[in-house]
């Protein structure tokens, strides 16, 4: 799903959502696409921290739709192997 840019925003606000893939949490991305000045930004799971990239202007902004569902109280630690 695609908007038209807020006042003062530049490029394209694209909208959509998705699971966190460590612990099931169900969050809402908000995304400022403009070609020109797109690079790869990263946002992280609201609930457990799990980062994630994007193609966009600017840092992403989410809003967390469900908690997570995996009973657990972690924090998603990243391996380096």
């Amino acid at each position: 799903m695609t908007h038209a840019p807020e006042p003062g925003i530049p490029g394209d606000l694209s909208v959509f959502e998705t699971s966190c893939a460590y612990c099931g949490a169900r969050f809402r991305v908000l995304v400022v696409q403009a070609a020109p000045g797109s690079a790869s930004q990263s946002y992280a799971c609201p609930e457990c921290g799990k980062s994630y990239r994007t193609q966009a202007a600017a840092a992403p902004h989410v809003q967390l739709l469900r908690r997570r569902s995996d009973g657990r109280i972690d924090q998603y630690q990243d391996t380096m192997f």
